[in-house]
């Protein structure tokens, strides 16, 4: 194996740690700490570096670019939290125009299967819980106002681009 073959390689397992990271403590905290997004992005560009010119890294930060604007627009209507956008913006640049579709399709069935196992155990578990449930259950806020861990959605979609990037190598 070349070196650029392993930088690449690094690059793509550095960035599927960083998700899980993200992801395990969005489930822990509520928060995902702007280093493990700012990671995901400088990790990139070794990515595009090492592929030796295959990527069209200028699409992909169009890419970027637009979710992380339709993301904020949807954080200002509050339907997302700012570091779930953060997240999904730097998914989206790794992803591009070619694996945006599958990666968007991965991120919102991942959503609504964690959605649905978050009110089962809202509704039937009530001890440990994750930090969100707790909230809900000693201020009765219903359901549907509470914060979800969505990087664990996120994370999923994330996931799978690194696979279908790691395929490629």
């Amino acid at each position: 194996m070349d070196f650029g073959a392993a930088t690449e390689m690094f690059a793509i397992l550095g960035f599927a740690a960083l998700l899980i990271a993200a992801a395990a403590s969005d489930w822990r905290k509520l928060l995902i700490p702007n280093r493990y997004t700012v990671a995901i992005v400088a990790l990139f560009p070794a990515y595009v570096i090492a592929s030796g010119g295959d990527v069209a890294w200028q699409a992909h930060l169009i890419c970027g670019a637009t979710a992380f604007a339709a993301g904020f627009l949807l954080f200002t209507m509050g339907f997302f939290g700012g570091g779930d956008v953060k997240l999904f913006a730097a998914v989206t640049l790794w992803a591009g125009p070619a694996l945006f579709m599958p990666m968007l399709a991965y991120t919102v069935v991942a959503g609504a299967l964690l959605g649905c196992a978050l009110w089962v155990q809202y509704r039937f578990r009530r001890d440990s819980v994750p930090a969100a449930l707790n909230y809900a259950l000693s201020n009765n806020v219903a359901f549907s106002k509470l914060p979800m861990p969505y990087a664990i959605a996120i994370a999923a979609g994330g996931l799978h681009v690194a696979l279908r990037l790691f395929a490629g190598i």
